[in-house]
């Protein structure tokens, strides 16, 4: 179940799987010399966590992980909203002859829209730097599948041991998490006056 590689010039140019046996046998090559090689997928380290939470499965697990994690938050957020919404608006609305889906779209949206817009940039600021859900989560075989900003900067940072590059990507990390924050910073303090 080995992958080789018949390489010339540097590129593979045929490959092929041994056999039970170990034999295989590499088609559609011309006359000539060429270098047999094993594969690097050969060397790649097995699947070894839960059998059903492979490469395919690793982001939408992390992705559902997330939103159980966060849904308490939004959810504490958007009930306060909706309860402060005045009731004589919702009420007015309903006598002007709006459906429930139009007081919910023209009434209930707008007013509660500084509340969405606290939570989306919140969670927006979390999903940029997320760390922890990724490393718990998924095993060491498909993390590569898994990987975010955050993860990649400690694996460089502590992994490979490459400071410089770490210290890049958190700089980075920075960058574009700091627009999202001046932005809720400026909502705050327009909300106040």
């Amino acid at each position: 179940g080995l992958r080789v590689e018949a390489v010339r010039g540097g590129e593979a140019v045929a490959t092929a799987t041994t056999g039970a046996d170990g034999g295989f046998a590499l088609s559609g090559l011309e006359g000539g010399e060429y270098t047999l090689r094993l594969s690097a997928s050969n060397f790649s380290e097995p699947y070894n966590g839960v059998t059903w939470l492979g490469p395919t499965l690793i982001t939408p697990s992390i992705i559902a992980s997330y939103l159980w994690v966060w849904a308490g938050f939004a959810m504490v957020l958007i009930a306060a909203g909706l309860s402060a919404i005045p009731r004589e608006a919702l009420e007015a609305a309903r006598v002007d002859g709006a459906t429930e889906w139009q007081v919910f779209r023209r009434v209930t949206i707008p007013l509660l829209s500084p509340v969405l817009m606290v939570v989306f940039v919140t969670l927006m600021i979390y999903v940029l730097k997320i760390f922890d859900l990724v490393f718990v989560i998924a095993p060491g075989s498909v993390r590569a599948d898994a990987n975010v900003l955050a993860l990649e900067m400690w694996q460089v940072s502590f992994g490979v041991n490459d400071q410089g590059l770490g210290s890049a990507l958190a700089v980075f990390l920075l960058i574009l998490v700091v627009p999202a924050m001046i932005f809720q910073i400026r909502r705050f303090r327009r909300e106040e006056q």
